[in-house]
This record gives structure tokens, C-alpha cells and sequence, in this order.
């Protein structure tokens, strides 16, 4: 005999075939406990009332249920149905079944419980860890401090070009310009060599000691904030390996998280289109595409991918295209299964791209 098992707000059911409920589990009338038991539920877990009911029908004579849940029983044979017939029947009929069962008094009763109990879980829901969403706001913190130390930068060369032109020229890291003047600063006491044979010729104007400290102390926060840019880049890659392997082995950490950041989540770049996710970044170019002015885009953030930038400007749109299919594969393995697949989408790839090459030549 077959029967069918499903869980919801007032207890556990088991309807049989002919849609007759042949044994239940009610919950007690507590928001908390209730929301812990459907919580379970959705993990997938068994809970004690399943348990129990489950023993009651093998003693009964039941030797298959059919439910929501991939799990095994000793005693009774589990198939995996997840819209079978009784689930259906109990999310229709929970209320009368809550009034009939006396579990509450009143259809009001009901709605109050049923209030508690949403709360408590979306609370649950929005406990959960979202490493996705940390790394959006860490990727974006990234992004804008390129733009602030950029701007910052050319002000400092601008500011002590005024006093050491030369050094402005031959120095064209910002980052190691702002630790050579906050750190040595004068022209005479440059160590750097190729600085030191500009230092008694400079054609630069003379700083006084406080105008040299303002430009000391302002090189030195803006070699502060290149060394908080590196460690924020150096903690998207770690995390980012953990968190979406195959989505950053393909796309590589920062893209891969800028990508996250531009669709809202892991969850929904999981569901989008290799097309969509292809001119993720390209959305004002599109729209002005849309409206009849200016050519549709071929890509967005990930035209900085390294396979994009060494294709042949007339290939970029293909590579583009097969590298959107395995960025979108690896987003649903991220999301739907924490399989890293990684290796096997970027052998693939590379098998494509070669093929394609090879056809072009033939």
C-alpha cells in the first residue's frame, strides 16, 4: 500500500490513495517550535513528528510513502514525489483541517498563528549567511576605492609635481610615488637612484617645511588606502574561490563578483540567460541601443576578461559568447548544487575556442 506524507503549519499528514487522511502528527500551538519543525523541513531534515508517524504506518501494514524529501526509512520504501497528490490536498485543506482537528477555535486563531509563525521564519531567513551579498559590498568597496585613489592620485602628482616635477615623470606607479613621498619627501633625501640625480637639479619651486608635511601627510593616506585596496583584492579572491568556485575559476574573482553585484546575487544570476549575463555591465549602451541610437553591445564587465581582451577585435563577440555559456553553468553549480565543476567548464571552453580557431584556419 501506497501513501502519501506532508508537512505544514498544524502537524504531519499521511493521506492515502483515495485522498483519505489515514494518520497524523499535530504540532503543539507554539509559533517557535512550529517555525523550527517547517524550518527543518525545508533543509530537508526529518522531524520527530515524521518519524513518529512514519513507525505508526509501517506498524500499519504501509510498506511505500511517497513525500518532498530524498531520504531513506528503515522498514518502508521512500519515493521522491515533490508535487504529489497529497501535498496538494494539505495546502488546500490545512484551515479546515486546523478548525476540524480543534488544533485552534477560529479562523482568526488560525491567521494569528499563521502571522507568528511567517515572522519567525522570515527572521530565520534573513539570519542565514549570504557570503554572495558580502562579497558584492566588498567587490564594490574595491571598485570605488580605484576611482577615489585615481582622483586622489593625480592630485598628488599635480601637488608635489609643483615641487619635484621630475619625479612625477619618472615615477609612474601612483601607489610607489605615494610611499616614496611619504616616506622620504624631500629632494634631498630621496634614496630612490634615478630620483636622487634629479634632486640637486630640480627645476621644481621650494616647499617650505609645512607645505612639505601637508603633502607628506596627504601621500601618506593615499598610500594608506592603496594598501586597504590590496587587502580588500586579496580577500574577494580568497572568499570568492569559497563561496562561487566555478563562477570565479571561470570569470576569474573580481569579475565574477562584479557580475554578482550588477545581477543582485548568486541567486539571480543563477536564472538568468547566457545572453543576459553576457551584457551584465552594458545596460546603458543596450538601452541607448533600444532606442534607436548608437549599435547593440557584444559585452559587458567581462569584455576585462583575459580571453576577450587577447581575442582578434573580430573573434571578441564569439569568445564573448562561449564565455557567458560557462559563466552561466557555473552560477547554477554554484547555486543549485556546490559542485565545483570548475576544471571540467574550463577545459570545455578552451576545447571550443580551439576548435573554433581551428575551423577559421580550415
Amino acid at each position: 500500500m501506497k501513501v502519501f506524507v506532508d508537512t505544514c503549519i498544524i502537524g504531519t499528514f499521511a493521506i492515502d490513495e483515495k485522498n483519505k487522511i489515514v494518520h497524523y502528527k499535530l504540532f503543539s500551538v507554539d509559533p517557535d517550535l512550529i517555525a523550527e519543525r517547517l524550518a527543518q523541513v525545508k533543509r530537508g531534515e526529518l522531524i520527530p513528528e515524521e518519524e513518529s508517524l512514519i513507525r505508526e504506518l509501517i506498524k500499519s501494514g504501509y510498506r511505500q510513502i511517497a513525500w518532498d524529501k530524498k531520504v531513506d526509512f528503515p522498514g518502508i520504501s521512500c519515493m521522491y514525489e515533490p508535487d504529489n497528490p497529497g501535498k496538494k490536498t494539505l495546502q488546500k485543506d490545512f484551515r479546515q483541517l486546523a478548525l476540524g482537528l480543534c488544533w485552534v477555535k477560529s479562523h482568526s486563531e488560525l491567521n494569528q498563528v499563521l502571522t507568528k509563525v511567517n515572522i519567525l521564519l522570515t527572521k530565520k531567513e534573513l539570519r542565514k549567511p549570504k557570503k554572495d551579498r558580502i562579497l558584492m559590498h566588498a567587490v564594490g568597496v574595491v571598485d570605488e576605492l580605484d576611482r577615489v585613489i585615481n582622483t586622489l592620485s593625480e592630485r598628488m602628482r599635480e601637488w608635489y609635481g609643483l615641487y619635484f616635477p621630475e619625479a612625477d615623470k619618472l615615477v609612474s606607479a601612483h601607489d610607489q610615488l605615494a610611499r616614496i613621498i611619504s616616506e622620504e619627501g624631500e629632494r634631498g633625501k630621496i634614496k630612490d637612484k634615478k630620483l636622487a640625480k634629479y634632486s640637486k637639479i630640480s627645476a621644481g619651486m621650494p616647499f617650505s617645511a609645512d607645505d612639505l608635511k601637508s603633502v607628506r601627510e596627504y601621500s601618506g593616506a593615499v598610500s594608506d588606502l592603496y594598501k586597504t585596496r590590496e587587502y580588500l583584492a586579496e580577500y574577494v579572491k580568497t572568499e570568492s574561490r569559497k563561496v562561487i568556485p566555478n563562477l570565479s575559476a571561470v570569470a576569474g574573482p573580481l569579475i565574477a563578483c562584479r557580475l554578482l553585484s550588477i545581477a543582485g546575487g548568486l541567486d539571480k544570476i543563477a536564472k538568468m540567460s547566457s545572453s543576459t549575463v553576457q551584457l551584465l555591465g552594458a545596460e546603458k549602451a543596450l538601452f541607448r541601443h533600444l532606442r534607436g541610437h548608437g549599435k547593440s553591445p557584444k559585452f559587458g564587465v567581462i569584455f576585462a576578461h583575459p580571453n576577450i581582451q587577447k581575442a582578434p577585435k573580430n573573434e571578441k563577440g564569439k569568445v564573448a559568447r562561449l564565455l557567458s555559456a560557462k559563466l552561466t553553468m557555473a552560477a547554477r553549480a554554484d547555486f543549485y548544487t556546490g559542485k565545483n565543476i570548475s576544471e571540467k567548464l574550463l577545459a570545455d571552453f578552451r576545447k571550443k575556442r580551439k576548435n573554433a580557431r581551428a575551423k577559421k584556419k580550415s
